[in-house]
């Protein structure tokens, strides 16, 4: 399949769960599964525009259901022979064609009970129609639910389990977010060189965001998408500016390539540093090698926490409580996403992984701090994607 699903790693998650079979509704996740865009009317992100059933058995085939309007083309690059189709708003097709309906009106988006219908179908010829069904509830709103919960089907939560299947990235995946975080990194070097007293974080933006293009297109690369938080003084994380002697400069930064995000950041300051800068910036960097030492295969996420929380913590910062010091990367609507390097967190680092790890602190008044590195879990630890010196960088 052109896609990156793991089907016997899929196959094992499903069985741990006493699942028969999985459906993905979530746009995302039938493209991260089948390398296929399931159509227009998924951009509404509302569930059931489109469906793939993923069958626990490795070895039997996936079916779908998509718009009637790019059927056939996700047929032909998913690879999905069994891929059935509903209408849609758009008209489209043979005018003459004389078995298309008469005087039917098409739907002002979709019907959900026509795609329902058409994966109980599905479920139903494959005798799954009963049988414990994992299904991404977190993306089902409350006011479709009741329709799903109509079918006979036993439906479970999978919300997690396809946020495991996604947190081990293919080798494209990752090549895409490598290039990504060296796109970014590219520009943020060249930003760092050229910031000046008087610029504006609107500035900085524009600067940066133009370099790392620049650095896409020296590599003959398509010009990637990007975001930008970077802030001068202020909170941290309003823009602010312009820049004067002293202040902090916060730069949090990423590029979009092939809708894969990096994530990636340092903290600059214009000449001095206030003395409670320094210090706080201190103890964020001892924090972030704390935590970072531990990023190797078989570590749970909690236990990285506590100890990049309790390192802050002993060097005196003991409200210092925030919520995650780090997340995965990839493709979901936001540059975070599972697993979160969190107190509370269930998870295991994989090889395969790509993380963000970091150790920000917003103070109002002074500014913002960051310290970010994203990185692949290899066999033996963290390989940095896009390496560059953590110290705080000094301008001028």
């Amino acid at each position: 399949m052109p896609g990156f699903l793991d089907r016997h790693r899929a196959q094992r998650l499903m069985e741990a769960q006493g699942l028969a079979a999985l459906v993905l509704t979530q746009p995302e996740s039938i493209v991260y599964a089948t390398g296929a865009f399931p159509g227009v009317a998924t951009n509404w992100r509302r569930a059931g525009a489109a469906f793939v059933v993923i069958p626990a058995d490795a070895g039997t085939p996936l079916a779908a259901v998509v718009g009637d309007l790019q059927a056939r083309s996700f047929a032909a690059q998913s690879g999905i022979a069994d891929t059935r189709s509903h209408r849609i708003w758009v008209e489209a097709g043979d005018a003459e064609d004389a078995s298309r309906p008469k005087r039917s009106p098409r739907p002002a988006q979709y019907r959900l009970t026509d795609t329902l219908e058409l994966l109980r179908d599905i479920l139903s010829e494959r005798g799954l129609l009963q049988a414990a069904i994992g299904l991404e509830l977190s993306f089902i709103s409350a006011a479709d639910y009741p329709a799903f919960a109509a079918m006979p089907a036993a439906w479970q939560d999978a919300t997690r389990l396809v946020e495991r299947l996604r947190s081990v990235k293919a080798p494209r995946e990752i090549e895409y977010l490598r290039s990504a975080a060296e796109y970014a990194g590219a520009g943020l070097k060249q930003l760092l060189a050229a910031i000046e007293p008087g610029m504006d974080a609107a500035r900085m933006t524009e600067f940066w965001t133009a370099a790392a293009v620049a650095e896409a297109a020296k590599r003959g690369a398509p010009a990637p998408g990007s975001w930008a938080y970077i802030s001068v003084a202020g909170d941290g994380f309003a823009p602010g500016g312009p820049a004067r002697a002293g202040d902090l400069v916060k730069i949090d930064v990423g590029c979009v390539v092939s809708g894969y995000s990096s994530d990636g950041g340092r903290t600059a300051v214009l000449g001095r540093p206030r003395p409670e800068a320094e210090r706080i910036y201190d103890a964020l960097h001892r924090a972030f090698d704390t935590g970072f030492a531990m990023l190797t295969p078989g570590t749970p996420l909690a236990d990285i926490y506590r100890a990049t929380a309790t390192s802050m913590w002993e060097q005196g910062f003991e409200t210092y409580n925030r919520g995650h010091f780090g997340h995965g990367v990839g493709a979901s609507v936001w540059s975070e996403e599972w697993p979160f390097i969190s107190a509370d967190s269930d998870a295991v680092i994989e090889p395969g992984m790509v993380l963000a790890f970091e150790t920000p602190w917003y103070i109002d008044g002074l500014g913002g701090f960051i310290i970010e590195d994203q990185m692949l879990i290899t066999e033996t630890g963290p390989e940095v994607m896009a390496p560059s010196p953590r110290d705080l960088i000094r301008i001028g």
